[in-house]
């Protein structure tokens, strides 16, 4: 094993537990402890690792930290990754809601992912996870990538399981979003998926944009963060299937 290699499996190894002895690390690894505490001298120095009193902790990147979310969506994130069966192959649709998902799943490494989204990838980046990306024009201001090339990727594909954002939800006519390519972007994504888990917290509901994208009984799953108390609307989504999964009180409708 290489010195590379073997700076990598002790990183792949705190990304799948986080904290863990320096011990542990020894024993994982066939090289001698002074080699193996060389190589967490290196990590710490390069700002992979931390360490304090005989133990090793993982070290998210710059890119990973800073990334601000409000609790309603990591409290919808959690709710969809609590989801996600082992061994999934899943698309994320590029927006808020998906990055928060995206930062949800990045220690695990039993996944496979497709996204057209720039910010997921740079998250991704620092996971084992497979992950493969739709390429097309990159729209900076949505940080994705869209147009013809990317929707041809993803038609070609079939995926098991979409979680998609939406800019807003314009009630019982479906779900909104700015721009042309973005519309048709998320037609592409959703056309090619066996299941639909919209991410929207309560705030979507209030929001209105310029064009809908996709009608609400194309949906097959809402996860929000609280109940809606509009009646008229559950009542409507029981009609078309839709299941209704509130994540602050881990309860369905």
């Amino acid at each position: 094993m290489s010195t590379d290699e073997r700076r990598q499996e002790i990183i792949n190894y705190l990304m799948k537990n986080n904290t863990v002895s320096v011990n542990s690390i020894i024993e994982l690894l066939p090289s001698s402890p002074a080699t193996v505490r060389r190589d967490l001298d290196f990590l710490e120095k390069n700002g992979s690792v931390t360490r304090s009193r005989g133990y090793v902790k993982f070290k998210q990147p710059v890119v990973v930290r800073t990334i601000k979310m409000t609790d309603e969506k990591i409290a919808v994130a959690k709710a969809a990754a609590a989801m996600i069966p082992q061994g999934a192959t899943i698309s994320l649709d590029s927006g808020a809601s998906t990055l928060a998902l995206a930062n949800q799943l990045v220690n695990r490494d039993d996944l496979t992912i497709y996204t057209n989204s720039l910010s997921v990838l740079n998250v991704m980046a620092f996971s084992t996870i497979p992950t493969y990306c739709a390429g097309g024009i990159l729209d900076g201001r949505q940080e994705a990538f869209l147009g013809p090339d990317a929707e041809s990727y993803i038609r070609n594909l079939h995926i098991p399981i979409l979680f998609l954002s939406t800019t807003g939800i314009r009630k019982t006519q479906g779900l909104v979003c700015v721009t042309p390519l973005q519309a048709s972007m998320k037609r592409a994504f959703i056309e090619s998926s066996e299941l639909v888990v919209l991410l929207a917290d309560a705030t979507k509901f209030k929001t209105d944009s310029v064009r809908v994208f996709a009608k609400m009984s194309e949906i097959d799953t809402i996860i929000t963060d609280e109940p809606l108390n509009d009646s008229e609307f559950e009542h409507f989504l029981e009609q078309i299937g839709t299941k209704l999964i509130v994540a602050n009180h881990m309860q369905e409708k």
